[in-house]
């Protein structure tokens, strides 16, 4: 015997036609442990991977309809064509006023040269000339002007492009219009009429100057003139014949006189001393100057005198002959030796009175030739302006006679600085727009725009998609997802097994039951797991094709199992099932039947299911005091038993259920209930110390998760070995 599922209500969860896969955790291994070995870039680029994936279809369709758009644009758009004539700037060709070659610019020079002939190109000087001699501009027929109007040269200049070629002396003169016969004719003539402009403006300037350079030669020539005779009138008066000269003997003479007048006065301070001296009577004094040797017999006869007359006044009296003509001899010597004092001192005063003569003559003659010289340095300071003045107004005179001649030469005179060393030819190419490039570029921004939204809208998004995010979004363990199914792919008879233990072929959905139901019995820790609740934060989650397909593969394993239908508002599995609702859970809660009476056989000896019986505003009363004592008369009778509860939100059934039952399962559905809601049940969980042992992610599409793909293709390859008789 077998059974059959139709989902219906929240049984049908995916209806899009999609086979999908759980990306179904390894035995003892969890989502969360998954997140914690890999960084969080990772996560955040698989999160930005996931958003485009999911809404890849629509960046495809905006990225489509932007290039439509662009393309429309562009082929409406007038094609421009663009003429680009060549000009050279030879700076070694530059010819100034006084016919030197100009060639030494700097580099900045050349580079201000080169700026100034571009923007010279832009000035109506140049333009205006050009319209009028191509016609691009024709005067009215009445005469009232003459003169292209501004905006016609405005016009013109807004498709005029002047560029420098970066490291040389070109220019590259380019026009833009709708047809390339006339870009490259307005270009030519541009460079043309740029070169004619140079050599008329260059010539009319030099025709000013040399007329004004002839005015000014005539006026300096009388001027010169008057310098000179004013110089030769000043030598004449003067008689300044060599200057230098007369000045070098000037002051070498007056340093000869200062060094005399210099020893003059020394002398002159010597004997003024020595006289001194001398009339304070100091003999020594007079011996050391230059009159003393006269002294110096006299003091010896003297000193010879005393000597004598000493001996005698030792030996005679005062009245002695001999002691009177000793002394009478010493009287003498000292009267001659007063005399020779007076005479030396009236000569040292004589010599003095003679140097102070000769130092007073020096002097003036010093003080004469001082003003000689200072005479003549006045006059030599006027004669060097005269002179300074003469020569340069004949320098001048001179420079300007060569510049007026070099002027009447380059007035005449073609440069050939500037010319077009390549002449623009018609380009039958469009320059403008450049479909290619715009088309890429508006590729590439339309792609980046599209994939910015689909990241924008995915961070906007407040519900569940991506597996790899649960673990970090709520701090809970995910156990496993659900693919999104096809209506008629649930539960079938050939799932499972049948009576007599076949074993058929699984689906990727059952697979993903399978792994939720191993991660469920392996990760229990706190004892024998018996009693597991489904639940959900809102209807149509998928608890109840959970509840089924999990109590169905606990049974497949042998284990006695029984499912109970605690949704009393609207109960689901005896339709699912095809069994009778006539007694159920609410029977038994309001004691209107027995628990052996309600409970009904599915799959004999494997799967038995608890309906919810007829709905009773009682019943759901007493399922809060009583549902304990009927979960535990069943975990006597059975190996497991899994409870189908009502959503969470908005109900108090499920609350009693989950605080009876040794765990429970959160059912999600993926990108549709808000993790708001999901973050209340589990707070709501935690408030009533409800154990949880994870969530599971119910109908997850591949643009939910890139493992989707993989499980697939592993599936299906898994499944045609297995088809093909091959054994892995």
């Amino acid at each position: 015997m077998s059974f059959s599922v139709s989902q219906k209500s929240d049984l049908s969860t995916n209806s899009n036609g999609h086979h999908g896969s759980m990306t179904a955790v390894p035995v003892g291994q969890t989502w969360s442990s998954s997140l914690s070995a890999g960084p969080t870039i990772g996560l955040t680029l698989l999160s930005y991977w996931a958003a485009i994936r999911r809404h890849a279809w629509k960046i495809g369709i905006f990225v489509a309809v932007t290039l439509l758009c662009t393309t429309i644009v562009l082929l409406r758009l007038p094609k421009k064509y663009e003429g680009t004539a060549v000009v050279r700037i030879d700076p070694s060709a530059q010819i100034d006023v006084v016919g030197s070659q100009g060639g030494n610019n700097g580099g900045s020079n050349m580079d201000a040269l080169i700026a100034t002939d571009q923007q010279e190109i832009l000035t109506p000087a140049v333009v205006m000339p050009t319209i009028l001699k191509l016609g691009l501009w024709h005067p009215p027929d009445n005469g009232s002007s003459t003169a292209v109007p501004p905006s016609v040269v405005a016009s013109t200049i807004s498709g005029i492009r002047v560029t420098p070629v970066k490291g040389t002396y070109l220019l590259k003169v380019s026009y833009r219009c709708n047809s390339p016969g006339q870009a490259a004719a307005v270009a030519n003539a541009l460079a043309e009429q740029f070169i004619e402009h140079e050599y008329e403006t260059r010539n009319s300037a030099l025709v000013n100057l040399s007329q004004y350079m002839r005015e000014q030669i005539q006026e300096l020539g009388e001027r010169m003139k008057e310098s000179q005779l004013a110089l030769n009138d000043f030598e004449r008066a003067n008689n300044i014949v060599n200057p230098d000269n007369i000045s070098s003997m000037l002051t070498q003479q007056l340093s000869s006189l200062q060094q005399e007048l210099g020893m003059e006065e020394s002398k002159q301070r010597a004997l003024e001393a020595d006289l001194a001296l001398a009339k304070e009577g100091n003999l020594d004094a007079l011996l050391v100057s230059d009159r003393g040797s006269a002294l110096i017999p006299l003091l010896q006869a003297r000193q010879q005198a005393e000597i004598e007359f000493a001996s005698l006044s030792s030996k005679y009296g005062p009245g002695n002959y001999l002691y009177q003509e000793a002394q009478r001899k010493l009287a003498q010597i000292n009267e001659a030796v007063r005399k020779e004092e007076e005479h030396v001192t009236a000569q040292i005063e004589a010599q003095a009175r003679a140097e102070a003569v000769r130092v007073e003559l020096t002097a003036k003659k010093l003080a004469d030739v001082k003003t000689q010289l200072e005479d003549f340095n006045r006059k030599s300071v006027e004669f060097a302006i005269l002179k300074h003045k003469s020569d340069t107004d004949k320098t001048l005179y001179d420079d300007l006679l060569e510049r007026l001649d070099a002027a009447d030469v380059a007035a005449g005179y073609h440069s050939t600085a500037l010319r077009i060393i390549d002449p623009a030819q018609p380009n039958p190419v469009p320059v403008y727009p450049r479909v290619k490039m715009t088309l890429l570029l508006a590729l590439l921004l339309s792609t980046v725009l599209g994939v910015m939204g689909a990241v924008a809208a995915s961070g906007m998004d407040r519900t569940l998609r991506d597996p790899k995010v649960v673990q970090s979004a709520l701090g809970t363990e995910l156990l496993g997802s659900l693919p999104e199914m096809r209506e008629e792919s649930g539960l079938r008879p050939s799932v499972l097994t049948t009576v007599d233990d076949q074993e058929v072929e699984h689906t990727p959905f059952i697979e993903s039951v399978f792994g939720i139901r191993s991660n469920l019995l392996l990760g229990a820790s706190d004892g024998p797991l018996r009693a597991v609740a489904i639940v959900s934060a809102r209807p149509e989650e998928g608890k109840t094709t959970l509840a089924l397909n999990l109590a169905a593969s606990l049974a497949a394993l042998g284990k006695r199992t029984v499912i109970v239908d605690c949704d009393l508002r609207r109960p689901q599995l005896h339709r699912v099932l095809n069994v009778s609702n006539r007694l159920g859970l609410s029977s038994v809660l309001q004691d209107r039947a027995s628990l052996s009476e309600t409970l009904q056989t599915v799959l004999p000896g494997r799967l038995t299911v608890l309906p919810a019986g007829p709905p009773s505003a009682s019943a759901r009363e007493q399922i809060g005091s009583r549902i304990g004592i009927v979960v535990e008369e069943l975990k006597s009778q059975f190996d497991m038993v899994v409870v189908d509860t009502p959503p969470m939100l908005g109900f108090a059934d499920g609350l009693s259920v989950v605080t009876v039952v040794d765990t429970s399962l959160l059912v999600v559905k993926a990108g549709r209930t808000p993790r708001e809601y999901v973050q209340t049940v589990i707070d709501q969980l935690r408030h009533v110390r409800a154990p949880l042992a994870g969530i599971v992610l119910n109908s997850v599409t591949p643009e939910m998760s890139h493992h989707y793909y993989y499980y697939r293709e592993g599936y299906y390859a898994y499944s045609a070995q297995r088809n093909g008789g091959r054994d892995d």
